[in-house]
């Protein structure tokens, strides 16, 4: 018996493979499934094509592949997959702790009790209830509200930031800033960006299309050429509309401030800059709260492994996190691919229940 903690794409990809090996397993979410998609603002989209990010062959031709889903179609799509699933969905159960028996078999302690013992446990925790702050992150004494991108769960929230004319502060030079600059500015909300280092941008029009479609299919037969690619995976900003209002002033960009005092942000050359809010578009860290401080995490803050096993913890995979097999192997493209590997390995494992 395999316990999967986590059910968002990585928990729910890793429970259809392993229904496909007829090996059993208990999957426990810590809120609802599919939880991250369900709190994410409805007309956020996916990064890539369709036909990359659907958990099921079938699911990938159901209408245009190459269409970018908003978060909310993405939410529908991970409960119907996850309604097919013929494990023991524990929902509203969150773990607090793993404990190894005399057997060398995993227990979990949760909310409701102790569940186990179990052959091997999968974290497949992802990143997106562990927002990442900047570090340092500059002092503040409380006068402007600062908030994390992660706490936004609708566009319409940004109406609470508003505050004369005075801007809204997005810290950040990836997706979600950009995403969130242009909200803003179609809110008519004044707003800027502050960075510490230059924006780079996606290109933009039919040509970067067309150029973009072939790279998924590109991508795909790389993988297969030449396996497990471990590469920087971070996306760039969009360009086109948000490169425009950048470019254009209409968006200042900014530095680094150093603090927040009386309202006003403090730069490291003295001036000072009213804002109404900042808000930190900085990204995630690995949600990886139950394992020990001491395990050693590797170049791109992921416990060091072999073939998904962490190597301090015997029997103790994780799934959904960045390079794990390649640089695809934190996004939905990558899950669907590396829970089918992860599966075989549990497969071969001596103690799986089939």
């Amino acid at each position: 018996m395999i316990a999967i903690i986590g059910g968002g794409p990585s928990g729910i990809a890793l429970g259809t493979c392993l229904d496909r090996q007829r090996i059993g397993y208990e999957l426990f979410e810590a809120r609802e499934i599919g939880a991250t998609w369900k709190a994410a603002p409805p007309d956020l989209r996916v990064l890539s094509p369709w036909w990359t990010n659907a958990l099921s062959a079938g699911e990938a031709l159901r209408g245009n592949p190459f269409r970018k889903p908003p978060a909310s179609e993405y939410f529908t799509h991970l409960l119907h997959i996850a309604s097919r699933l013929r494990g023991n969905v524990r929902e509203s159960c969150k773990v607090t702790g793993l404990i190894r028996n005399e057997r060398g078999l995993w227990c979990l302690h949760t909310q409701h009790g102790m569940h186990g013992p179990y052959s091997a446990v999968v974290l497949a925790t992802g990143y997106f209830f562990s927002p990442a702050w900047p570090s340092p992150s500059p002092a503040s004494d409380g006068s402007i509200r600062v908030l994390h991108a992660a706490e936004i769960r609708n566009y319409e929230q940004l109406e609470e930031l508003r505050a004369n004319e005075d801007p809204v502060i997005v810290v950040g030079r990836r997706v979600t800033a950009g995403q969130l600059i242009i909200q803003l500015h179609s809110l008519g909300i004044p707003c800027a960006l502050s960075l510490r280092s230059p924006v780079e941008y996606r290109r933009h029009g039919f040509v970067a299309s067309l150029r973009e479609t072939a790279y998924f299919f590109w991508e795909e037969l790389q993988s297969r050429l030449q396996p497990r690619i471990r590469r920087p995976s971070y996306p760039v900003m969009e360009g086109g509309r948000t490169r425009s209002l950048i470019e254009s002033g209409q968006i200042a960009t900014l530095p680094m401030f150093d603090k927040i005092e009386d309202g006003h942000l403090i730069f490291s050359d003295g001036t000072r800059r009213r804002a109404a809010a900042v808000i930190m578009a900085t990204g995630y860290r690995a949600t990886l709260e139950l394992l020990p401080d001491s395990i050693d995490l590797d170049d791109f803050g992921v416990p060091i492994n072999r073939q998904f096993e962490i190597r301090d913890l015997p029997g103790v995979y994780i799934l959904g996190f960045d390079n794990l097999y390649d640089h695809r192997s934190r996004y939905l493209r990558g899950i669907r691919f590396d829970a089918a590997r992860l599966a075989d390995i549990l497969a071969a494992h001596p103690s799986s229940a089939h």
